[in-house]
């Protein structure tokens, strides 16, 4: 409403803004918590980790491929002697360490279905007509099992890595834990560190 003063000057019940509380929307905060690196700065952040490489491209691909080769025979070390700060990144954290532990502590079937496999294809290339048939439906029925216990297990593995740390880290963690229970217990990376009985060895 406008009212009057006594010196006969109109004013209004409503503040001045000022230039600084214009129209202009408010800064949203990221839900990062911090601005996303520009190019620049991620490729800076990529030659700091490198180190220092050659000017000339052909020696700088050179070293490239160099520490690539370096990083990957270090990873490999450290699957074989357990140094888990050295895994690659699909096998670091407490959740992948959990799954390992949780399908290495026992005997599962699906270790077997590999070798099965594997002597079921040698035996269809035999082109013998009646073990054809046969390896053909031995195909068939590991295919059907390797389903159905990959589904049972990823549903376990998931409600334990649930309980265990949060639903954050549940993914990918069925599909680890599948990939690993299919490969016979010898050839799996990082080697198991327990036991059947679940037990540390």
């Amino acid at each position: 409403m406008f009212r009057r003063r006594s010196t006969d000057q109109v004013v209004t019940d409503e503040t001045p803004r000022s230039p600084a509380s214009s129209d202009r929307p408010a800064t949203q905060s990221s839900g990062k918590g911090r601005p996303t690196p520009t190019r620049r700065e991620a490729e800076t952040a990529r030659k700091v980790r490198l180190g220092a490489m050659p000017s000339d491209p052909k020696e700088r691909r050179r070293a490239e491929r160099q520490v690539r080769s370096t990083s990957y025979q270090r990873q490999r070390q450290a699957m074989r002697t357990g140094d888990a700060r050295n895994y690659p990144a699909r096998d670091q954290g407490p959740a992948r360490a959990f799954v390992r532990d949780y399908v290495d502590g026992r005997l599962r079937l699906l270790e077997f279905l590999m070798p099965l496999v594997v002597v079921a294809w040698l035996t269809l290339i035999l082109h013998n007509t009646s073990l054809y048939i046969y390896a053909s439906f031995v195909m068939e029925l590991i295919v059907v099992v390797g389903i159905v216990l990959g589904i049972v297990l990823n549903l376990r593995v998931k409600r334990a890595v649930r309980q265990q740390f949060g639903e954050e880290h549940v993914r990918g963690t069925g599909f680890y834990a599948f990939s690993r229970a299919a490969m016979p217990r010898f050839l799996r990376q990082p080697k198991p560190v327990v036991t059947f009985n679940g037990k540390k060895k």
